[in-house]
């Protein structure tokens, strides 16, 4: 056979040869052809020799199919790359990999490469699709696509303390899930969802269509939540908090609305605040019975009071009124005012006597009447130390005072995409394994041209 022969059929002689066709690479280690089989088609830059003579021209395939093959077990077979020290071509098969239309392998280099310049590198495909419900204008260099109910179209898996899906860009999403009806991106693990970035978002979700833009002085997140017409974000939890914000230096969770007449945050159910609690005014809502609500104003003061209300009655002109046990447990006992008024006719009432446990109330001009009254004690809160009367605050952080405009992106350049390349290269490598990593190294200074395995 020459290479100007019009074409070749192959037939096996005896039931005990394996193949029809063997290409050996000759028995000289300095001498190794590029193809063990090749079909050409008309190329005017054809490097390789031989094939610009034999084929001049450039009218592009001259085949439908450069090659069919078919077999019980694997439709075409093949391996990679140099054995590892006990001769295995690549991991040992699984039910996943014992049948399959291509096998490829390897043990330092990739078993399957599919790459293309305008259109999918790999795609996979997983039941029918009479419907045509698989899209056919997405291009990727991995398509996924499962045309049948409860099945993925693509599955990351990784039994060790890999990633199971590992998702990078320079300038745009790592991972970007959409869906109609179902979930965006799914997670379940601990944590469920992971997201890092070092200049954007770590994790990007929307619902629906995208929501307003972020103000500047908010530029990134570690977590982003956003929608034209449903909420950003949402947190739930049966046992602990549905949403928990946390920082070591600044505000654990910020609200803020451009519109007057909303609310920056809205708690239904009670609020605890273990901390101190700022405001730039207070407001108790009241139900009236009209079935409205309406406000009404906390009263102020430079200092932390608390008090209490009561009433007595004078006993011949005089009154010894208890504090309550409870109220005088949390003030500072050598130091509180009482307020007295009475409710009947007489001279006028005083405080004699203020105690620690107790206060006595007078009439005036030493009078004897019996006349009820009213008290309120008023007195500095004990658990707090070292106040200071209109101390200066400042708010945590800046809140915007501008109209929010798009975040600012780099644009991407060559230099930046070479470090960000190199960056998740020497991560790849210090996550494998060391002796993983020296094998590579060999086998890309020194490639050795391995033997021929017979597929499984």
């Amino acid at each position: 056979m020459t290479a100007t022969d019009n074409a070749y059929r192959a037939k096996g002689t005896s039931p005990h040869e394996a193949f029809d066709f063997i290409a050996y690479p000759g028995d000289k280690k300095t001498w190794a052809p590029t193809w063990g089989f090749l079909t050409c088609f008309k190329d005017p830059q054809a490097s390789v020799k031989g094939i610009k003579e034999v084929f001049p021209g450039g009218d592009g395939p001259l085949f439908r199919f450069g090659g069919s093959f078919g077999g019980w077990v694997y439709g075409a077979a093949a391996h990679g790359g140099s054995p590892d020290e006990n001769g295995n071509f690549g991991p040992q098969v699984n039910d996943l990999s014992n049948f399959a239309g291509v096998f490829g392998t390897g043990v330092y280099v990739t078993g399957v490469a599919g790459t293309s310049v305008h259109n999918t590198g790999v795609y996979g495909q997983t039941g029918e699709d009479p419907a045509s419900f698989i899209p056919q204008k997405l291009t990727a260099g991995v398509f996924g696509a499962a045309a049948s109910p409860f099945e993925a179209g693509v599955i990351g898996y990784s039994s060790a303390r890999g990633e199971g899906v590992w998702g990078m860009s320079y300038s745009s999403h790592g991972v970007l899930g959409e869906s109609h009806f179902g979930t965006g991106v799914y997670g379940d693990g601990s944590p469920g969802v992971q997201g890092f970035s070092t200049g954007g978002f770590g994790v990007f979700g929307v619902s629906g269509r995208e929501g307003p833009t972020i103000p500047d002085q908010v530029p990134t997140a570690g977590l982003k939540g956003t929608s034209d017409q449903r909420h950003g974000v949402i947190g739930t939890s049966n046992a602990n908090a549905g949403v928990f914000g946390y920082s070591t230096t600044n505000a654990g969770i910020i609200g803020a609305t451009s519109n007057p007449a909303s609310y920056a945050g809205v708690f239904k159910g009670n609020v605890f605040v273990l901390g101190t609690f700022n405001a730039n005014v207070k407001n108790a809502v009241v139900p009236f019975p009209d079935g409205s609500r309406r406000v009404l104003h906390c009263m102020e003061s430079p200092e932390h009071w608390f008090e209490d209300f009561g009433s007595a009655k004078l006993a011949r002109g005089r009154a010894e009124v208890k504090l309550d046990a409870n109220f005088a447990k949390v003030i500072k006992r050598g130091d509180y005012r009482v307020f007295v008024t009475p409710e009947g006719n007489c001279h006028g009432l005083y405080v004699r006597r203020k105690g620690a446990t107790s206060f006595e109330v007078r009439e005036l001009m030493g009078g004897k009447s019996s006349v009820a009254f009213s008290y309120r004690i008023v007195g500095r809160r004990k658990d707090i130390k070292q106040h200071r009367r209109f101390a200066k605050i400042e708010t945590p952080l800046p809140l915007p005072t501008r109209p929010p405009r798009p975040p600012r992106k780099p644009a991407p350049t060559a230099a930046g995409l070479r470090a960000f390349v190199a960056r998740v290269e020497n991560e790849a490598r210090e996550r494998a394994p060391r002796s993983t990593e020296k094998a590579r190294a060999r086998m890309r200074k020194n490639p050795a041209r391995p033997p021929i395995v017979p597929p499984r």
